[in-house]
């Protein structure tokens, strides 16, 4: 039986296509067939020709592709020595685009080249006087601001970096010196002058929101709303004779700044009361807010003492600071326990070389031990010698020397009537022991003193401010702090330290800080440019 012969591999392709799209599309193929048959000198067929044309059209593709891409320049541009002590300007993406827009335009109706012919420093920002070079006698003139205008008239890049600057705490021979250095221009005096006279507005609105607000938040804070403690502390501009003096108070509970008093020499001539003063008004405006303080914390200022015992007719409790009050006495420890050999035993005894940091210790315990009673805490102090002597009958029932049978001392006991009496005399001595009753409670001014590091970030104590950069600089402090104060802790590093080796509790690692502050007050000024514009 004769086989059958077999035909190729075929597909079909199915193109909608009306008849005369049809006739016309079979006529295009017909003229292609022809060219090719006299190209390859052999019989084509319908893949041939679909298959050379689609070759065709790839090539001639990547070929226009590859000679667009040589017209293109490289955006990476090297510097040559001579151009990295040229100066530089700042510019922003709107300005950019700007540049870009105009140069695309141009080139649609114009072949000349665009070349920079003037450029103009107007502080951070340059001006640039672009024009082209062409054949024809018509010359195209374009002028670019590296910056956009505001409604005020000002650039926005010079406005910015003049909020960053006073936001920032920098001051400003380190502005200008930074400046100089970089070559990026600089804003001069009087425009740094003229922008801070509209500038200080806000600042001050955004001090008195974030206070207001921190007020309220430490009187929510209370179980009964009868009123809230406060501790205060006084930092002086300068470190002598200071003309100015920022009077804080803190909330206990938040430790979010409440208030912040600027006391001048203007307001008393001598710097020492100038803490009195501003206590006054941190009192006078709470009381116009109707709120009472309960406890009141300083670091024992004795005219803070009378004001706080005589003015509130005891309906403020009066409290010192009690890290200062045990510093002093590991001071009046450190000259008993130490000293020359002819007053050995006399004004100084070997027994007590051990024990001037755990008698610190047992102070500090004391008084947190006393649950608030003046006499337990005397109590308390009494018994450190008789602890001491190795006598613990009056030892608090849940010391070790108490629970445990097979306790023994670190510390050397004392047998000398000379340690006794020397150490009797330290404790009974101490402002702690002679004023229980303004430390019953341990309350310390810790926070108020972290306060101050972070006001030196924008009062530095060796530079004498004007009047309204002080203050100004004492509300951005204030709303820094009340930001950031009390924000979580990722981890804690325990890690000894020389300085502190009997510290356990390690160091706390915080989350990073915010600055939203700095975001409001630029969206005030910002507010406030534009509305003059829609009036």
């Amino acid at each position: 039986m004769e086989n059958k012969r077999k035909r190729p591999p075929a597909f079909k392709i199915e193109i909608p296509a009306s008849v005369e799209e049809k006739v016309d599309i079979l006529e295009k193929m017909k003229k292609v067939r022809s060219h090719l048959v006299e190209k390859l000198s052999r019989p084509v067929n319908n893949f041939d020709i679909i298959e050379n044309l689609l070759d065709f059209w790839i090539k001639s593709k990547s070929e226009n592709t590859e000679s667009e891409r040589a017209k293109i320049p490289g955006a990476y541009i090297s510097a040559t020595r001579s151009q990295v002590n040229q100066d530089f300007f700042v510019t922003s993406l709107p300005s950019v685009k700007k540049l870009m827009a105009t140069a695309e335009s141009h080139g649609k109706y114009c072949g000349g080249k665009l070349i920079v012919k003037k450029v103009i420093k107007r502080g951070h920002v340059a001006s640039l006087k672009i024009s082209c070079i062409s054949t024809n006698r018509a010359r195209h003139s374009y002028q670019w601001s590296s910056s956009p205008y505001l409604p005020n008239g000002k650039y926005l890049i010079n406005e910015r970096i003049n909020h960053a600057f006073l936001c920032s705490g920098m001051l400003p021979s380190h502005y200008t010196r930074f400046c100089n250095g970089a070559r990026m221009g600089i804003l001069s005096v009087d425009a740094r002058d003229n922008f801070f006279k509209k500038y200080k507005i806000f600042v001050k609105e955004e001090y008195e929101e974030s206070t207001n607000t921190a007020l309220l938040e430490e009187i929510g804070s209370y179980e009964d709303l009868d009123g809230i403690d406060i501790i205060t502390d006084a930092r002086h501009g300068w470190r002598k004779n200071a003309q100015d003096t920022s009077v804080v108070a803190i909330g206990e509970q938040t430790h979010k700044v409440l208030n912040c008093v600027h006391v001048t020499k203007a307001d008393d001539p001598v710097t020492q009361r100038h803490e009195k003063h501003g206590t006054e008004q941190v009192y006078r405006e709470l009381d116009q807010k109707q709120v009472s303080v309960k406890v009141h914390t300083h670091d024992r200022n004795m005219a803070i003492n009378k004001l706080v015992k005589q003015s509130k007719n005891g309906l403020t409790t009066n409290q010192n600071d009690t890290w200062h009050a045990v510093k002093s006495v590991k001071k009046a420890m450190a000259t008993v326990s130490s000293g020359p050999m002819y007053l050995k035993e006399r004004k100084w005894s070997e027994e007590l070389h051990d024990k001037v940091e755990s008698v610190a210790t047992h102070f500090h315990w004391s008084i947190r031990n006393s649950e608030g009673d003046a006499s337990r805490l005397t109590a308390n102090l009494d018994n450190i010698v008789e602890h001491y002597k190795g006598n613990h009958k009056e030892c608090h029932s849940t010391s070790r020397c108490r629970t445990d049978p097979n306790y023994e001392s670190k510390r050397v006991i004392i047998q000398s009537p000379v340690a006794e009496k020397l150490l009797n005399s330290v404790i009974k001595n101490s402002i702690i022991y002679k004023n229980p009753n303004d430390f019953r409670l341990g309350r310390d001014t810790f926070f108020v003193e972290s306060f101050n590091n972070t006001l030196n970030i924008y009062e530095d104590k060796r530079i004498a401010f004007g009047t309204e950069q002080y203050k100004t600089r004492s509300y951005l402090g204030t709303c820094h702090w009340n930001e950031n104060v009390g924000r979580e802790i990722t981890s804690i590093t325990y890690k000894r330290d020389p300085k502190a080796p009997r510290r356990l509790k390690g160091k706390k690692n915080y989350k990073k800080k915010t600055f939203v502050f700095r975001e409001n007050i630029w969206n005030r000024y910002m507010k406030n440019v534009f509305s003059k514009r829609r009036k």
